[in-house]
């Protein structure tokens, strides 16, 4: 009896290190796949290792499949799949018309089924976070769940994360990433700050813990971890990005030397972004430096068609310089943009919408040039008209 006992124990062991044996085949072969950027033949043959998807470690090679290498994707529900040479990227094709094979997975589905068998292995948390926020950044508002609930689920996903002892550089950098979205700086901070410890050569952790310091009014925390971050970052945008944050902190403690200095090193490392010209504008207008006419046609410049454009100088020059220096601005431009129905039109808008609350018989006259301008680029029906004939109204009282 005890020999047969032995028998059925020693058979039943094999069989389950026959399995597992397979098992971990089935994923370092998987792996090998994905390094050599077969990414559908990755997926197809972990799909046969394990099909009923009970094996946690296949499931989350999977995950990682997903994605970090679809083609496609249906709202995180359906994922097209594609093999590529070793030269390609999988940029080259995400988003672009083709002919693939879609493989339909509810990923949070498989991981609460999976969580629920093995509550105690906090990867499957990770996982399941990790696919939250992934969700979050590519469809926000536009997903299943409202954006709330989902960042929700995944702050309490990822805490059980870190409580389970499995939490690495991504996990609390995601965390950081949704406080700050929730508009909670100060609890965004202690995870940057550790996301920082584990990566020391990560801009991105230090340049978004300067950006929480800012929101937080801690600026000379700001400025050591801004000026860190521009060290550390090599691309031109990042490292401009990082600059106009240094200046922002800078301007907060009014030290508008300083901040000068960084907001035109953030435009000399990119010249034409909109809100970096901003910054330098609105720092040239409080220290009635000359050049602010020469930036404000540069913004201008950027794109007159644009409302935001108008709307955006208009409040710099109200709270930092001279509204007047703003029309007599705009006038000048009427001639060099006289070819554009639409940017004369603009111009004209503008100019009464100044006028409006302290020269009324001057805003009538420019907002009926606006009227006569737009015209001939609108249809009759058009909500400017509506705008403007209010504004006459006004004009008239």
């Amino acid at each position: 009896m005890k020999k047969l006992l032995f028998i059925i124990i020693t058979v039943a062991t094999f069989a389950c290190n026959g399995r597992q044996t397979t098992e971990t085949e089935s994923i370092k072969k998987a792996n090998q796949l994905i390094a050599d950027k077969k990414y559908e033949s990755a997926f197809n043959l972990l799909q046969e290792a394990d099909t009923s998807n009970e094996n946690p470690d296949i499931f989350l090679l999977k995950e990682d499949i997903l994605l970090n290498y679809f083609v496609s994707s249906m709202m995180h529900q359906a994922f097209a799949l594609r093999d590529i040479d070793k030269n390609e990227d999988i940029m080259d094709y995400r988003g672009k018309e083709g002919v693939y094979s879609m493989h339909f997975v509810k990923i949070d589905s498989v991981l609460l089924k999976l969580i629920k068998k093995y509550p105690d292995n906090c990867k499957l948390y990770k996982g399941l976070a990790d696919y939250y926020y992934d969700v979050d950044s590519k469809y926000g508002e536009q997903w299943l769940i409202d954006e709330a609930n989902l960042q929700e689920a995944i702050l309490t996903n990822y805490q059980k994360v870190i409580s389970g002892g499995c939490a690495d550089y991504d996990t609390y950098f995601a965390m950081g990433i949704t406080y700050l979205q929730q508009e909670k700086g100060a609890a965004s901070i202690p995870y940057f700050r550790k996301a920082f410890e584990m990566d020391g050569k990560s801009a991105d952790a230090i340049y978004n813990l300067a950006y929480a310091y800012i929101v937080t009014q801690q600026f000379d925390s700001a400025l050591y971890c801004a000026k860190t971050a521009m060290n550390l970052y090599t691309d031109n945008v990042y490292k401009g990005d990082a600059a106009m944050v240094v200046g922002r902190a800078y301007t907060a403690k009014k030290d508008y030397d300083n901040a000068l200095k960084y907001y035109e090193k953030a435009v000399e490392l990119c010249p034409d972004d909109f809100y970096k010209l901003k910054d330098l504008l609105e720092i040239y207008l409080v220290k009635h430096d000359k050049r602010a006419s020469e930036i404000t046609k540069k913004i201008f410049d950027l794109a007159p068609e644009n409302p935001t454009i108008y709307q955006d100088l208009q409040e710099k020059y109200y709270y930092y310089g001279n509204v007047t220096d703003l029309i007599n601005f705009y006038k000048s431009q009427l001639s060099v943009y006289k070819w554009s129905d639409h940017v004369v039109g603009n111009l004209y808008f503008y100019i009464a919408n100044i006028y409006l609350d302290s020269d009324k018989k001057n805003a009538k006259k420019y907002f009926l040039q606006a009227k006569e301008s737009f015209k001939k680029i609108f249809e009759s029906d058009h909500y400017v008209f509506e705008v403007i004939e209010d504004a006459l109204k006004k004009c008239d009282k």
